[in-house]
């Protein structure tokens, strides 16, 4: 029989003093748990105001479905400063076979407590301009952007500045 070489002999482990000072020092709990509780304070107060955000602009939208959407003629809830005008509707010039109808809102630049008066005074002027335009006026988006500012123009007059900008929400030429 052949005999195998023993093993070598390990050398005896070095005293406890050693391995302490080749170890390094544990952190202490403060160092990690500190900036751990920090954190999780931080994320717990973004999500809190997320969600009460979320939650009030869900209760807008809830009430403004429950109203119903503005009816033409009357103030937005939100804001007190648009109007809606009723639509205004007459045929042009030149043919006098084609249709114009003209949905739009003003903004007033304050709150207006006659502003049923005023808009009502601004869709009458409005229908008399209308009422002049050609169809070569309504052609392009550069004719439609010059007949926006004098639209504009003459409801600033109307309203002495009491209106700030005239939103035109639909133009329709049929």
């Amino acid at each position: 029989m052949v005999k195998l070489p023993s093993p070598p002999t390990r050398e005896p482990a070095p005293p406890e003093v050693d391995t302490e000072v080749r170890r390094l020092p544990r952190p202490e709990r403060g160092l990690v748990l500190k900036p751990a509780l920090f954190l999780t304070v931080l994320a717990m107060a973004a999500g809190l105001g997320l969600g009460t955000h979320l939650v009030h602009y869900a209760q807008i939208a809830d009430a403004a479905k429950q109203q119903g959407t503005v009816t033409t003629g009357e103030s937005d809830p939100r804001t007190s400063r648009l109007y809606r005008l009723k639509p205004i509707v007459t045929n042009l010039t030149e043919p006098a076979n084609v249709w114009l109808r003209l949905d739009a809102a003003i903004v007033f630049a304050d709150e207006m407590p006659n502003s049923e008066i005023i808009s009502a005074k601004i869709s009458e002027d409005l229908l008399a301009f209308l009422k002049t335009l050609k169809i070569g006026q309504l052609d392009g988006a550069t004719q439609l952007q010059h007949l926006r500012e004098d639209l504009k123009d003459r409801v600033a007059i109307r309203s002495g500045g009491d209106v700030k900008d005239l939103i035109i929400e639909s133009l329709v030429v049929q």
